[in-house]
């Protein structure tokens, strides 16, 4: 079947709340550019220019709807003054903490927030380096404006972090609240001087995941944080927000559903939920208003067979393909670094045959 719409036309359809001739792919591809175009995954994340024309030449390669984009799970400890590594060595499959800038509850006070206007902190200097790439073709400009949660996470020790909230929490808002800052200066630099119109904010985490906190403490201490991100974001202008809250987060939904009210949103979210959230779920809460994306389970991509690939996503696109929002084919986080390229093939096979709208 020949596609009759290009990416980018197929990716604004969808936004628009029309129906393109196929459903789009964003298969969440990162480290898996580098290994296929040749470049380390250390420099993949350490040069933007290397993460940008690794990501290009894949999309390119494999033809599906997904644009460049820099960010990671760990972001937030170099921003602040911390130190990460890179991933060169064998089994490293993302840039990783060294030194955390919070090791005990007075560092809390004596860490700034990076303010964006001299240079830009840490990670933010390789995603500006991607984000004028994708600007150049056009492409939407997606930056990394959270989780709160997750980058307090790490930021402070972790194991701290957690330990913290049960015996200081004020002291552990102090350092959400400047989390939080450090995202809204993010966003404040990237509309500036790209146009609050080109962004397409990235947003999510790990940490607030319910096998780490719950729904409970997610509401006392990652939402407040997140709808004060949120409601900055619509203050700018920006249309759309790209949503992925990672791993088993089906107690938080309910507090997901209500930033759209209390923020008062008329924009769109995309939302990649991991796989513990049934499609069916996703619909019920967004669909009315937002885009769902599917969620294959990483690993299946990694180890299962072409066919069996093709087979995952056929019941994944039956589930949602009708979803009123809209619906994009995806896995439930980033696409495995080491699965092999027939993996992909299979679900853009699976879009063109299940897939279509006319």
């Amino acid at each position: 079947m020949n596609s009759r719409m290009t990416p980018p036309e197929r990716m604004a359809s969808v936004m628009s709340g029309q129906k393109p001739d196929r459903i789009p792919v964003v298969p969440f591809i990162l480290g898996y550019a580098s290994k296929i175009t040749g470049i380390s995954l250390g420099d993949f994340y350490a040069d933007g220019n290397k993460c940008f024309d690794a990501q290009f030449a894949s999309m390119r390669l494999h033809g599906y709807e997904q644009t460049p984009m820099y960010g990671y799970a760990s972001l937030g400890p170099w921003e602040f003054g911390g130190k990460i590594g890179f991933p060169y060595g064998k089994g490293q499959g993302a840039p990783y903490v060294i030194e955390h800038p919070v090791n005990t509850i007075d560092d809390i006070e004596n860490i700034r927030v990076p303010d964006f206007k001299k240079e830009l902190p840490g990670g933010y200097k390789q995603a500006d380096i991607v984000a004028s790439r994708c600007a150049e073709h056009g492409m939407p400009i997606t930056v990394q404006i959270g989780s709160t949660f997750t980058a307090a996470s790490v930021v402070a020790e972790t194991s701290e972090f957690f330990s913290w909230i049960l015996t200081d929490p004020d002291k552990v808002h102090q350092l959400l609240e400047k989390v939080s800052d450090m995202f809204i200066n993010a966003l404040d630099y990237f509309a500036d001087k790209y146009g609050p119109q080109s962004l397409l904010p990235f947003d999510g985490g790990p940490s607030e995941s319910n096998t780490m906190i719950s729904p409970q403490m997610f509401g006392e201490f990652a939402y407040p944080y997140m709808q004060k991100i949120h409601n900055h974001v619509k203050e700018l202008g920006i249309h759309a927000v790209l949503m992925h809250p990672c791993a088993n987060q089906n107690g938080n939904v309910p507090y997901y559903t209500k930033m759209r009210e209390e923020n008062d949103w008329a924009g769109k979210y995309v939302w990649l939920f991991g796989p513990e959230t049934p499609i069916k779920n996703q619909i019920d809460a967004f669909g009315d208003y937002d885009v769902i994306c599917g969620n294959i389970n990483p690993p299946l991509l990694l180890n299962s067979t072409y066919e069996e690939v093709l087979e995952l996503c056929k019941e994944n696109i039956e589930e949602g393909i009708d979803s009123p929002g809209g619906y994009i084919l995806a896995p439930g986080c980033e696409f495995p670094l080491d699965a092999p390229p027939i993996k992909v093939m299979a679900m853009m096979d699976a879009a063109q045959m299940y897939g279509s709208y006319r």
